[in-house]
């Protein structure tokens, strides 16, 4: 829907010719990864905050994927060197269940992670603290 609709309507409104950055945390963030790394090019920044990331279908939450098929037709991880010209920024509390599998993402990117893991949780109030730094990743991308 965000690729076939959403962004053809803002491009009829706007105009095609402006820079498109994603940003989502949690799911949110797992799905600013899909779509980047999905569609090379569409997009110049895509920025994750504690993104819902498993290295593999066993390690998926219930109901996540529709089986071990759907995850590998969604796997972010496979799809890292689509990257390459995008700035990827990962950000992940410490204390969040999704750390380790967010620095494994990370340290596989074409690019440094501008992103940081520091203390915190998967909650508001560390998406939040990390919200400023993840805005001015996305206005340099876009410069």
């Amino acid at each position: 829907m965000i690729i076939e609709e959403l962004l053809p309507a803002i491009d009829d409104a706007l105009g095609a010719a402006l820079p498109r950055a994603v940003l989502g945390w949690s799911m949110g963030g797992y799905g600013a990864l899909h779509l980047a790394a999905h569609h090379p090019g569409a997009f110049r920044a895509a920025v994750a905050a504690s993104p819902a990331l498993w290295r593999s279908f066993d390690e998926a939450s219930p109901g996540a994927f529709d089986g071990a098929a759907d995850f590998a037709r969604n796997d972010v991880y496979a799809d890292r060197s689509t990257l390459a010209d995008t700035v990827v920024r990962v950000d992940c509390g410490t204390d969040d269940g999704f750390l380790d599998a967010a620095r494994a993402f990370a340290e596989g990117l074409p690019h440094a992670n501008p992103g940081q893991f520091t203390e915190g949780f998967h909650e508001d109030a560390y998406w939040r603290s990390i919200a400023a730094d993840q805005l001015s990743t996305i206005a340099s991308a876009l410069a």
